[in-house]
């Protein structure tokens, strides 16, 4: 498995998951291929040098590969150097003893039995618009909403991925519900906004093993395509002019909080800056400590561009202070 892998490894095989590959062209001009490589334990890059035409056609994403590697070391992260490569079709995965669900990493919850606990608390709001709104577009997309990825690589790329960061957020404005009492904030509508600031991403994302986004995805984005939700349900359900129904496209359309990350509009409701604050906490705590999982205690991690390309010191461990 990948999390077996360090750097006093020398040769490995691995069984993996291509979840990306970059055709690049080194100094010398001559090709290689960067493989993204998943399992259930976690992920690893690999380098196949010199590669051809038929490397190319043949390492394509989301086929399960077989590799003889090397291990080494670069700015302080663990590669692998690829020697020789099989490709497994899933009718020889018995041979192997292997199964799909072997090579795709899942949320760290068990999102069934906390999507039953998020409907329970959709249905006891007390506003009967956003309750009704969030509660139709949450169970027509269940299924999605359970099972894809948040992202393609920036945050909660993980199967159940959408859901556990929408339920983050959800948990993360009930709990500080209490510290801002003092403040005038109408917490249905942070709750309801939380849960379906991303629902977009049940169109945007190509799949619960998304390595890419769908053409919708590219063309409209998931904000757009979550505002739209909205306003089809509202329609649908006759809330077509109703005040609730706006803000809570507004907490949507502002969810990433200014323009230059994305947002259509900037938060002009206290509702729609708490969501936008605790989304941009809870992406950018999963990337920085998933950079932080790649490195040695007492390294640094590399240069995270979601970070402005801030690096990072892993200084603790979890588990020695347990």
């Amino acid at each position: 498995m990948i999390n077996q892998i360090n750097a006093d490894s020398k040769l490995v095989t691995l069984i993996a998951r291509i979840e990306k590959t970059i055709l690049s062209t080194g100094n010398n001009g001559s090709n290689y291929l960067i493989l993204n490589l998943v399992d259930m334990s976690g992920r690893i890059e690999a380098r196949l040098w010199n590669s051809t035409d038929k490397d190319s056609e043949e390492l394509k994403n989301g086929e399960i590969v077989k590799i003889e590697a090397a291990t080494n070391v670069y700015r302080q992260q663990l590669q692998l150097k690829v020697n020789s490569y099989e490709i497994i079709k899933e009718e020889d995965f018995a041979k192997h003893d292997i199964k799909e669900e072997m090579f795709s990493i899942s949320a760290p919850i068990n999102v069934d039995n906390n999507y039953e606990k998020l409907i329970d608390f959709i249905e006891s709001i007390k506003n009967d618009i956003y309750r009704t709104l969030t509660l139709s577009i949450i169970k027509q997309y269940e299924v999605e909403f359970k099972t894809y990825p948040a992202a393609v690589s920036i945050h909660h790329n993980v199967i159940g991925g959408l859901f556990w960061h929408s339920y983050s957020l959800l948990m993360g404005a009930k709990a500080i519900k209490d510290v801002y009492k003092y403040a005038e904030i109408d917490w249905e509508l942070v709750y309801c906004g939380a849960i379906l600031h991303d629902i977009g991403k049940v169109i945007e994302m190509d799949g619960k093993n998304a390595s890419e986004y769908t053409d919708e995805g590219r063309l409209l984005g998931h904000i757009s395509i979550g505002n739209t939700f909205v306003s089809n349900k509202a329609i649908e359900l006759g809330y077509k002019d109703s005040r609730e129904v706006l803000k809570l496209q507004h907490v949507i359309l502002s969810s990433h909080g200014k323009n230059e990350y994305g947002s259509p509009v900037e938060p002009n409701l206290i509702e729609g800056v708490i969501i936008s604050s605790l989304d941009a906490m809870d992406a950018r705590i999963y990337k920085i400590n998933d950079e932080l999982a790649k490195v040695e205690k007492g390294a640094w991690t590399g240069r995270i561009l979601s970070e402005e390309g801030r690096s990072y010191l892993n200084h603790y461990d979890k588990k020695e202070s347990n």
